[in-house]
């Protein structure tokens, strides 16, 4: 097996371990403002950390030769974390402040730009889940 793929497994197994424990755990036990607070911070060193577990699946896999596919899966899955970090993250933000602030309009865009930020989460899962089940059949 090749250990780009162990990577993926590390994504898997944060990007699960995130959605099914932190989130749902956040919510339940701060209050609105500091789970608003906590999660600001939490986003984005958590799509950083995916980053550069997926780049490095993405030189592990050139580096040993391994399936083309695999290493351009984990470029994508890559690119998606960035995006997420550096570009969407903080215009959600923005805009969850405008909401604060009741400016109407913002939740509508605060809505699309958070159900995009979650369109590439579960895409980049599923990906990374493509790599695992290909590489263990």
């Amino acid at each position: 097996m090749d250990i780009s793929v162990i990577f993926h497994a590390a994504i898997i197994g944060f990007m699960v371990f995130f959605s099914a424990v932190v989130a749902p755990s956040v919510f339940k036990t701060l209050s609105q403002n500091a789970a608003g607070a906590f999660l600001r911070v939490l986003f984005v060193r958590m799509f950083v950390f995916g980053l550069v577990l997926a780049l490095v699946a993405a030189g592990v896999a050139l580096y040993n030769g391994s399936s083309g596919a695999v290493a351009v899966l984990s470029l994508a899955i890559a690119a998606g974390f960035g995006v997420n970090a550096f570009i969407i993250t903080p215009v959600i933000n923005r805009y969850r402040d405008r909401m604060l602030n009741n400016d109407l309009t913002a939740k509508q865009k605060f809505a699309l730009f958070h159900f995009i930020s979650v369109a590439i989460f579960l895409t980049q899962l599923l990906a990374s889940s493509y790599i695992l089940v290909t590489a263990l059949i």
